[in-house]
């Protein structure tokens, strides 16, 4: 029969340093993506009058 054993709870939570880093990153890579399709989108619009302008 196995003994049950103490489970560390210092295990079970990740450390505070690591979950706000790691919260940190999310919210940079959602800005980088937010910054990204806000270019992209503004770039489809100008581009098209830009090209017919050099034309």
């Amino acid at each position: 029969m196995m003994e049950p054993t103490m489970v560390n709870p210092f295990e079970e939570f990740p450390e505070p340093q690591a979950v706000s880093l790691t919260h940190i990153c999310l919210a940079q890579a959602v800005v980088c993506l937010s910054a990204l399709t806000s270019t992209a989108v503004l770039l489809s619009r100008v581009l098209p009058s830009m090209i017919s302008g050099l034309n």
